[in-house]
């Protein structure tokens, strides 16, 4: 089977003799995940094992209320004034928005064709806390899968220093592959209609300054997970 990877070691070994003796491609990979790790219970484990190797923290509640509390207490605990959220349809948390109103704590839903002044810029980037939800989040590697869309902007994502992200557990998939195949049999809807789609690994991070490893600088640098089991 010619696939993009073969392609590769075809063309560096027909270029260059040094790929000669590169070991062929083996017929059969090992998983990446067991059958014993494929049930809710072992992927929660995983995707919370893999977001802390990630540097970042993920939260296993119960229900709405179980979800509310954890964000109360991660607003009580960075002081937050002032949040950027989804618009609340797309955050499988009900009651957030008297949540946050209860809490002292003015939340904004950018919209997609709002005015992008640089008075309404400085606005939104006094928001210490971004609010979203996520299309699916990715057990083997801690990743979350975003897509923008209607009160679903970027900006709540990227923008300010601290992120929560809200995954209901029946959104948590084994690997990439078994995402896509669920939207290949939906039409693939959210890969060809929307205008961005984004795969997010962890809190942003870069390592060109000296290889040291520094997070927050092209996005969020703390990074939250709730995972909202049934109540």
């Amino acid at each position: 089977m010619n696939d993009s990877r073969s392609i590769i070691l075809d063309k560096l070994r027909a270029a260059r003799r040094p790929f000669d003796d590169a070991a062929p491609r083996p017929r059969t990979y090992l998983p990446a995940l067991v059958a014993d790790e494929m049930d809710r219970a072992a992927l929660v484990a995983r995707f919370v094992h893999e977001m802390a190797l990630l540097k970042g923290q993920s939260f296993v509640v119960k229900g709405d209320a179980g979800a509310r509390e954890q964000i109360r207490a991660l607003i009580v605990q960075h002081d937050v004034t002032h949040a950027l959220t989804w618009d609340f349809r797309h955050i499988p948390v009900d009651g957030l928005a008297a949540l946050l109103h209860e809490s002292g704590v003015e939340a904004t839903i950018p919209l997609p064709h709002e005015d992008r002044s640089p008075e309404r810029m400085a606005h939104f980037g006094k928001a210490t806390l971004g609010i979203s939800g996520v299309d699916a989040a990715i057990a083997l590697t801690g990743t979350l899968v975003l897509s923008s869309g209607e009160g679903k902007g970027r900006i709540p994502t990227v923008l300010p220093p601290i992120w929560i992200a809200v995954v209901s557990v029946e959104q948590l998939v084994p690997r990439l592959e078994d995402w896509l195949a669920g939207e290949r049999g939906r039409g693939m809807a959210t890969v060809y209609e929307r205008a961005n789609l984004a795969f997010v690994t962890g809190p942003s991070r870069t390592g060109d300054i000296e290889m040291e490893l520094i997070l927050g600088v092209h996005g969020p640098g703390t990074e939250y997970v709730i995972i909202k089991e049934p109540g």
